[in-house]
């Protein structure tokens, strides 16, 4: 099977959406339980705020679109079946070291709501429907994926206009904050349906730089933005977060594709969304781990030059141990970490790749 060329701009998109992910996580991390609150933290609350409507969205549209194609051609596609079951298997295997990390370590914001005291495999199974920490959108990738694929003679109107509706009705949940994260399966399902229902155009435009896909993106998001702003109500605000986040993702991704152009940037950004898996799973356990028991890390925080930029620096830092484990791991039988075995995946219908990365990474795709 010959490989697909890769798209930089798309994976430079991917990488950049994933960092924002860290540095939100690295300012949670911070100045929940470590730091004292100051104009730093002020700061990168506001920021990562500011980057909501462009994160998950941009990261949801472009998963889309990536599998579109094997959406498209249904059950009948061993990618799509590869597709699904990669993430059921990414969900599981790591939903355990999460557990067995806080049994080990002790809970924190990021593990506690899959282990307590001790290791319990009756808490584990039920985020298995229930996900109730970081790793929701592995177990989101999986069930949108067949949502789309089984809805994929629908009419694509019927299809978003659904989950537009059950985007905007998901904000009224009855449900408690440990089950947040289902909210946010519910939420973005909308942008993963745009980019995989959209995908050639919307591919084809953001790669020339349409002018007319872009103002109309940026018209919809200052409009949507100023109407929310205005009126200060969250039921409209709820509303309205459909359309302005899909704009916000439109001129993120068109943002990139554009510097993808004209800049080295990008190819570094694109080296990194190649690697994104690895980043997502392991890069809330590495904060998690540095910020509790390596000593001394608080003491380079608070140095001056340091505390403005400090979630920034810790997310750069730790998305590059990410990748590093992941390369030293991906050499070994540990590679299962991070994408089906081989068997599986050969018995799912894939033909059997020739020796090096495309066999042993899945994670790289």
């Amino acid at each position: 099977m010959t490989a697909r060329p890769r798209i930089v701009w798309i994976d430079a998109a991917r990488g950049l959406c994933v960092l924002a992910v860290v540095i939100m996580h690295a300012t949670l991390s911070l100045y929940l339980d470590h730091v004292e609150p100051g104009p730093a933290a002020a700061f990168w609350g506001w920021a990562a705020d500011a980057m909501t409507p462009f994160r998950m969205p941009g990261l949801a549209m472009l998963s889309g679109i990536l599998l579109a194609r094997r959406i498209r051609s249904g059950w009948a596609h061993p990618g799509v079946r590869i597709s699904v079951m990669n993430s059921a298997w990414l969900y599981l295997i790591w939903l355990v070291l999460f557990a067995l990390f806080a049994w080990g370590a002790g809970g924190s914001v990021w593990t506690s709501q899959v282990a307590g005291d001790g290791f319990a495999w009756d808490r584990v199974l039920l985020q298995l429907a229930l996900p109730r920490t970081v790793l929701w959108y592995v177990f989101a990738l999986g069930i949108w994926t067949v949502l789309l694929t089984c809805l994929r003679r629908v009419h694509p109107a019927i299809v978003l206009g659904a989950l537009v509706a059950v985007s905007i009705a998901s904000r009224y949940l009855a449900i408690d904050d440990g089950d947040a994260q289902i909210r946010n399966v519910l939420r973005y399902a909308v942008f993963f349906a745009i980019g995989a229902l959209g995908a050639t155009r919307l591919r084809n435009a953001l790669a020339r730089g349409d002018r007319t896909l872009l103002l109309g993106a940026l018209s919809v998001f200052a409009a949507t933005m100023t109407a929310t702003i205005l009126s200060g109500s969250d039921d409209l605000e709820h509303v309205l977060s459909v359309p302005r986040d899909a704009a916000a993702a439109v001129l993120l991704l068109g943002l990139v594709a554009r510097v993808c152009r004209t800049g080295r940037i990008g190819a570094a950004l694109a080296w990194i969304g190649r690697r994104t898996l690895p980043v997502y799973v392991m890069h809330v356990l590495l904060l998690d781990a540095v910020l509790r028991f390596v000593p001394g890390w608080d003491r380079i925080v608070d140095e001056p030059g340091i505390r403005a930029v400090a979630p920034l620096l810790i997310a750069i830092v730790a998305s590059a141990i990410c990748i590093g484990v992941f390369e030293l791991i991906d050499r070994t039988a540990g590679r299962v970490l991070f994408g089906l075995p081989a068997p599986v995946r050969r018995r799912l219908g894939r033909r059997p790749a020739r020796a090096g990365a495309a066999e042993r990474s899945p994670a790289r795709s």
